[in-house]
């Protein structure tokens, strides 16, 4: 269960001769759980079949026995979905029949304050942070900084600090111009005139850090706002969620901060659209092509084909003009076929039927079933249901008792805006995001006071200036030279290259740059932790600017955009490219331009492209700026009269819709719970809070063995005939090999490292990442899925898996990889594939290889790679062999139960590894490594 997997065993009930679901209540509440909700079953149910009032992540549902379903049901909530054996994306009721009569159930969650008493308190708070987006409407997350940063390449609008009007804009904006599948389209007649093509919002916005919901605002749907006779539509829903981090042991290294999630889908987005049925298919039916109607009452002519279990369809049962009753006293409707399912798909499921064509099939006799098309609705929305005190309120701003949302819950969906522009509008959907905060330690939590994680470094510093050294390449000596470096640089300390040389002094290190060669053993260049974030290039800016709009082409800009020339200067002028050598130039021109010329006219275009140049975009959303908030002021404060005046004169009518804008859209003063305002410390959402999310998420843990080194060597070496250690397939390894290879010591390097990872669980590799992995490598091109799918299925790492084929195939090519012809006792001949070489035993790779996967039916290259998936998850992983590591050298029993004969197995295959998953440290994941230890051996 999840919940044994958190810490917390729950006794197995006894109450009837044998555990059922609905019996775990007492269990429960033995292990500290509290009934929350109770619903007996009668009367009038105060919830939907989606969600339980107040329901939080972690919570248990126990409900009681329907017909059919003697046992009852338990389910866990994760935040998102509720989840038993499987994740129930329609509610915490399991299926239909539970849906339609809505049995007793009692709601438990976990109370841990007895648990508190007896802890050891760590003062520290560390919280998990995520990106906002999922990467593709499956829900791949995003890894890396930089790969949402390129994502979000294509956003032409809400661009951090200065957007492409020059006003002040404190964060960015997610569109449905790269991101759709989160857009969600609503009920507004708009929208079916700018959008023909309805947004079904296959996923969510996600709440970027744990924390807690400290006000919302849910409007019922749009809001109008005037704009020329009419008027425009515009979300005005939004979330504010307020956090703390602190990474060291005292308050000196935290930080208080908020993120912003505004114009969400509004409320009437998410009610059951009004669309034709959706239905799922009971069995592989017999389909007949449209014409059939006119021969039903006596034949079975025009068959289309047969439509398989689990097929969906669309069909309006109230139309009697699509159903008939056929000859046989039975009902066919006629329905249009909408396709297979992914799950369908993944398990190579085909049909000759094309998508969007009507059939008649038959529908009578629970043939076909009903799919409940529920839209579900935003995570932090279950807290604010009946029974709460905090139900939610509609249309207004709202302080609710802070409750916590996690990182990853869903906060909503895109909403739909229409934006004025001359002569009519522009139409999208939109989330816009911020990231500020009001503590004064700001300043300190940059420096990272504490020093938390400099005893194991994420990034290598380095200044102009720093004397470099040449490599001799015939002696492998180091010397210096006259030159220094002359730029500078901040570099992922696993990707620099390092190189040694022993002489009279001891061993020397050199860190490998561009420019060459630096000593290692001196103070520069830095090696820094993630949380020496001003050392890392965050800087900080202070304005407080006369009017939010800092380019109006009439009046040099001062203060902010200013500052931040003066920084992009900087960094271009220590910038060596020789493409970019003028950059520098033109910075310096327009800071000129505008100490000289205070009044002189400008292009705000020439100014804008300047600040949002792509070459140093990293170096701009490093920049921290404390700034009034449009979100605080009124139209009728001061720092917006300059622009509503200039609007008067020239453009009356965007006058009238910005007054009106922000009429509807100032909220931060009715935030009462929250001392906000007005000028706040703003952050770039994606670069601040992904230098601050936990990097390191992986636990090393130390396995003590009774075999000293040697011992665990010379069992070895005594291996007799094929099964000797082998260096390659061609001779057997030498006692120095074998030490070389199964010495741990040796084997701590980023990528050795990696034969020490638990492989027995999925490491969360996207089927995108893991698909340019494998393409152009024969038969395994295009296989991704089939290797996460036996991932989940075997508890077993999909990344070691891949990169294992890969090697054992030859890239896909060899005999047993790309797949050969096959016969056994006579039976028929058929090609098939060995990913793994299972049975492949020195001396007789090819048959023995070939032989194994006949008797197992590996027929197909996925079927090869779920097969062989399988049996290494039995006879290994899933066996206390669950690292690479110990699948070769088997250190509890040296030289029983090994994988491979070849002494460099592993080490190839967690090179393959890196290939895939990169630099591991940035890995958004926990990670747990098994190191051994022999028996009095110094390692």
């Amino acid at each position: 269960m999840a919940l044994e997997a958190g810490g917390i065993k729950i006794p197995v009930p006894r109450i009837r001769t044998l555990a059922s679901a609905c019996d775990y209540g007492p269990s429960l509440q033995e292990k500290g759980f509290d009934p929350i909700f109770t619903h007996s079953g009668a009367g009038k149910a105060e919830f939907t079949s989606l969600v339980i009032p107040g329901q939080q992540a972690g919570d248990v549902v126990v409900i009681q026995p329907i017909a059919g379903h003697p046992d009852g049901h338990i389910a866990m909530f994760n935040g998102l979905h509720w989840v038993s054996d499987f994740v129930q994306y329609k509610g915490f009721y399991p299926g239909p029949s539970y849906r339609n009569i809505k049995p007793a159930f009692i709601l438990y969650r976990y109370n841990n304050n007895k648990a508190r008493n007896t802890e050891v308190k760590d003062t520290s708070h560390n919280i998990t942070i995520g990106y906002p987006i999922p990467k593709n409407k499956k829900g791949s997350d995003f890894t890396q900084l930089d790969e949402i940063l390129s994502h979000l390449d294509g956003e032409s609008t809400g661009l951090y600090m200065i957007g492409r009007n020059g006003m002040w804009h404190g964060g960015i904006h997610i569109t449905n111009a790269t991101t759709l599948w989160c857009a969600l389209s609503g009920k507004s007649i708009f929208e079916k005139v700018d959008f023909p093509v309805s947004y079904t919002g296959e996923q969510f916005v996600r709440c970027m850090a744990d924390g807690d919901v400290v006000a919302y605002r849910v409007c019922q749907d749009y809001l109008p706002i005037k704009w020329g006779n009419g008027a425009l539509s515009f979300s005005g829903s939004f979330l504010l969620v307020r956090h703390y981090i602190q990474p060291g042991k005292t308050a000196k290294s935290g930080l208080h901060f908020y993120t912003l999630y505004m114009h969400l889908a509004p409320h009437s987005a998410y009610q059951t659209p009004d669309t034709t049925p959706l239905w799922a298919v009971q069995d592989t039916l017999t389909v007949y092509q449209p014409e059939w109607l006119l021969s039903a009452s006596h034949s079975h002519t025009h068959r289309a084909g047969v439509m398989p279990k689990g097929a969906l369809i669309e069909w309006d049962d109230k139309d009697g003009n699509l159903r008939t009753r056929a000859f046989n006293q039975r009902d066919y409707g006629l329905v249009r076929f909408k396709g297979l399912t992914e799950a369908m798909k993944k398990k190579g499921v085909k049909t000759t039927l094309t998508e969007g064509e009507q059939y008649w099939i038959l529908v009578d006799n629970n043939n076909i079933k009903l799919v409940e098309e529920e839209l579900v609705q935003p995570a932090w929305w279950s807290h604010l249901q009946v029974p709460s005190s905090d139900v939610m309120q509609y249309d207004r701003i709202v302080c609710p008792t802070p409750y916590p949302i996690h990182a990853g819950d869903a906060v909503g969906h895109l909403g739909y805006c229409q934006v004025p522009k001359d002569g009519g509008y522009e139409s999208r959907y939109q989330v816009h995001i911020e990231c500020f905060s009001m503590d004064d330690n700001l300043p300190t939590f940059l420096t990272n006071p504490e020093k938390v994680g400099h005893d194991n470094p994420l990034y290598l510093k380095y200044l102009p200036g720093l004397a470099l050294y040449k490599k001799e390449t015939k002696t492998g000596t180091f010397s210096k030279e006259e030159r220094v470096t002359r730029g500078s640089a901040i570099l992922p300390l696993a990707k620099v290259p390092v190189e040694s040389h022993k002489n009279k002094a001891g061993l020397e290190e050199y860190y490998q740059l561009k420019e060459g060669y630096v000593l290692k053993s001196e103070k520069t260049p830095e090696r820094l932790s993630q949380y020496d974030l001003a050392k890392l290039g965050f800087t900080l800016i202070k304005d407080n600017p006369d009017s939010f709009d800092h380019l109006n082409g009439k009046t040099q800009p001062k203060g902010l955009v200013r500052s931040i020339y003066e920084q992009l200067l900087h960094h271009a002028t220590i910038d060596l490219r020789v493409s970019h050598a003028l950059v520098s130039h033109n910075y310096q021109r327009l800071l000129d331009k505008i100490d000289g010329h205070p009044q002189g006219k400008y292009s705000p275009e020439e100014y804008r492209r300047a600040i949002h140049n792509p070459s140093y975009i990293h170096e701009l959303y490093k920049i921290i700026v404390r700034h009034p908030s449009d979100w605080f002021h009124k139209k009728e404060d001061g720092i917006w009269q300059t622009f509503l005046n200039e609007l008067k004169k020239e453009a009356p009518g965007w006058k009238t819709y910005s007054e009106d804008f922000l009429d509807k859209m100032a909220w931060m003063q009715e935030v009462t719970t929250e001392k906000l305002g007005p000028e706040l410390w703003h952050m770039h959402p994606l670069m601040f809070l992904g230098a601050i999310r936990q990097l390191q998420r992986y636990i090393i843990k130390h396995t003590r063995y009774d075999y000293t080194l040697d011992e665990a060597i010379n069992k070895q070496m005594s291996i007799p005939g094929n099964a000797a250690p082998k260096w390659g397939i061609l001779r057997n390894a030498t006692r120095g090999e074998v030490t070389q290879e199964i010495k741990p010591s040796n084997l701590f390097s980023n990528i050795q490292m990696l034969q020490f990872l638990e492989i027995d669980k999925p490491m969360g590799i996207s089927v995108e990442l893991l698909n340019d992995f494998l393409k152009g490598k024969g038969s395994l091109d295009g296989t991704a899925a089939a290797f996460i799918q036996a991932a989940h299925d075997f508890n077993i790492n999909e990344c070691y898996l891949a990169a294992h084929a890969a090697i054992e195939t030859g890239n896909g090519t060899s005999v047993l990889g790309k797949g050969s012809l096959f016969s056994y006792n006579h039976q028929e001949s058929r090609k098939v594939y060995n990913m793994f070489g299972i049975a492949a035993v020195d001396g007789n790779a090819v048959g023995g290889g070939k032989a194994a996967a006949y008797s197992r039916g590996w027929f197909t290259p996925e079927l090869a790679i779920r097969g062989g998936a399988g049996w290494i998850s039995q006879k290994f992983v899933n066996k206390k062999q669950n690292t690479l590591y110990k699948m070769r050298w088997n250190p509890s029993s040296p030289s029983l139960h090994q994988y491979a004969t070849a002494v460099n197995w592993p080490s190839h295959i967690v090179t393959r590894m890196y290939e895939i998953c990169g630099d591991y440290h940035e890995y958004n994941k926990e990670l747990y490594f098994d190191i051994p230890v022999y028996k009095e051996s110094a390692q």
